[in-house]
Formats: structure tokens, sequence, C-alpha cells
């Protein structure tokens, strides 16, 4: 710890040491870190001087200042992983908006479609069908839909104007 102080205090003192015999000899120190020469009081110019600063904290050790600067990056990424995470969710926000769209669309130009698959023809017995658990015949409707005919192994049926099949399954 002490030597850490010593030599970040002697750093300190070597770079006020360079700064001040730099204007002394008349250099102006510019904030880049050169130093330009200009007159002094008897008209003589002084020789350019290159003075380059500490570009870290000088109260910081080289491990801290290479810590610091893994974190930083650790953290850009971190923003980055973020930000790509978020465009990948709101893309598929887009498209599922976009699917149900078309869906919508799809049973504004064919309604049977919302309830079909709604419907569940599960046995056939002559002029009559279980459709959902209910015995029904030709004119009842189910959620709607009227039914129409039954054949062997399907029933037909209308809803808003289209027709519509649902086959008795295969066991």
């Amino acid at each position: 710890m002490i030597n850490r102080f010593f030599g970040k205090f002697t750093c300190l003192i070597l770079s006020f040491i360079l700064f001040t015999s730099a204007v002394a000899f008349g250099q102006r120190i510019t904030k880049d870190g050169e130093a330009s020469s200009f007159a002094d009081n008897k008209g003589t110019n002084v020789k350019k001087v290159s003075f380059n600063p500490i570009k870290r904290n000088p109260f910081l050790s080289k491990e801290e200042v290479i810590k610091i600067e893994q974190m930083r990056k650790a953290e850009l990424r971190r923003l980055a992983e973020e930000e790509a995470e978020r465009k990948r969710r709101a893309e598929e926000e887009r498209k599922r908006l976009l699917q149900q769209k078309i869906l919508e669309e799809e049973i504004k130009r064919y309604p049977a479609r919302a309830i079909m698959n709604k419907i569940r023809v599960d046995g056939i017995m002559g002029r009559e069908a279980i459709v959902n658990g209910e015995v029904v015949g030709i004119g009842a409707k189910v959620l709607g839909a009227k039914i129409v005919s039954i054949t062997d192994d399907s029933v037909w049926f209308t809803y808003k104007g289209q027709r519509f099949e649902r086959k008795l399954p295969l066991l």
C-alpha cells in the first residue's frame, strides 16, 4: 500500500517538475501535451519540448486501470447483447402481429375457418352423429354451424354461407 502511494506520489511530483520547468524555460503546455515555444522577455525563441502527460488517473495502479478497462468492455458487451435481444423480441412481436393480421383477414374471407377446428365428430349412427359429445341430427346447430348432411364417414356443415366437412377420425 505504501509503495503504491509513493509510486503515485512520485509520478505526480515528476509531472509537476516537468510542467514547471517547461514554463520556466518559456514553454506553453497545450491540452494535448505538446509544448510550443514562444519568445521570452529578451525576444529569443526557446526550443520546442514535447510533453506526454499520463493518459490514466495517476492515483490508480496499472492493474486497476486494466481491471477498469475490462469492466468497461464487459459493460459494453452486455449493453450490445441487451440491444440485440430487444431487437430480436421486437422482430418476433412484429412477425406475430403480422401472422395474426393474416389470420384475421383469412377469417374475414373464410369465416368457417374460425369454428371449423373447434368442431369434432366423435361418431356417426345412421342419420345422427355425435358432435362435440352431443347426439345431433340434420338441421341441428353446433357452435353456430348448421348440419346439412351426414354420410357414412363425415358430417357436412354450413356457417355464414360457407360449407365445410368434418370427417370421422380413423381409429
